[in-house]
């Protein structure tokens, strides 16, 4: 049975188990390692589309399905079995359209299972979609094959990943997010994963309620999850344990939260450590 039977470890991929060169410290392997191996189930819920998140998941000892597109779609890529899916709502065409047409300044995509469909030409970003194995797309909009899981808007170039918080660039994309979130009524959420990015998707999902969900069909009664950015709050908040990285966004830690280490430092395995303490 082991100490970890009941329960699911769910973890934001990107600066939670990578570090900040987008290495997976060794400390982070052994730790999911050791707790699988004390009957722990893991999984990853990432903002990542289903291709973009197979491409790096491969070493990670895995043990219930994915979930990706910040909670949208949870599934097991390698037989192809969906446990659910919800795409955005059939009129993102019409509400969405203004930030495809207008010249901002910021690049657009839809992504889906089958790959990433670009609207703004960005060769740094369309490099970075092709190392990770994602294949990118085109065709014109409104004419997308359906579903579509995330719309994602994002500062180009290199300075994608380099923006600061409480920049004048992440200022943008924070009032850019609001005004998405109003125009939508209720029915999209709009969530800055990033300083420099906003990524749209339906408000009937959340890494939160897809985490929650997936524990309960696992039979799994105690839900820990760690996460370092704005898209991650909905499953620290539904977790039983939740946990923020020692270097996380600014505006992410709550009252109730726990701190693990820095994502360089191993910030998982520092998850881990702690419930191996408190379960001796």
């Amino acid at each position: 049975m082991g100490i970890f039977s009941d329960y699911l470890l769910v973890s934001d991929f990107d600066l939670t188990i990578t570090d900040q060169e987008d290495r997976v410290p060794p400390a982070n392997l052994q730790a999911v390692a050791d707790f699988v191996a004390q009957g722990g189930a893991f999984t990853v819920a990432t903002g990542r589309s289903v291709p973009m998140a197979l491409s790096r998941l491969g070493d990670l000892p895995r043990t219930a399905p994915l979930i990706t597109f910040n909670g949208a779609v949870c599934s097991e890529p390698t037989t192809g079995a969906c446990l659910w899916a919800e795409p955005l709502p059939a009129d993102y065409v019409d509400l969405l359209r203004p930030y495809q047409s207008q010249d901002g300044p910021y690049c657009l995509e839809l992504q889906a299972v089958e790959g990433h469909y670009i609207f703004h030409h960005d060769a740094h970003r369309e490099q970075y979609l092709q190392r990770q194995q994602v294949p990118v797309l085109r065709a014109p909009w409104g004419q997308i094959p359906t579903p579509v899981y995330k719309l994602s808007l994002y500062t180009p170039g290199k300075r994608l990943f380099a923006t600061a918080y409480g920049s004048e660039t992440a200022l943008y994309f924070e009032r850019l997010a609001r005004e998405i979130r109003a125009l939508g009524g209720g029915r999209y959420d709009a969530i800055n994963s990033r300083p420099g990015i906003v990524e749209v998707q339906s408000a009937a999902c959340s890494k939160g309620k897809s985490a929650r969900r997936l524990a309960e069909l696992l039979g799994r009664r105690v839900l820990v999850c760690v996460g370092d950015s704005m898209n991650d709050l909905s499953m620290l908040e539904e977790a039983d344990l939740g946990f923020c990285t020692g270097d996380c966004d600014p505006s992410l830690p709550r009252p109730g939260l726990r701190q693990t280490v820095p994502c360089g430092e191993g910030a998982l395995a520092g998850v881990i450590e702690q419930l191996m303490a408190e379960t001796r």
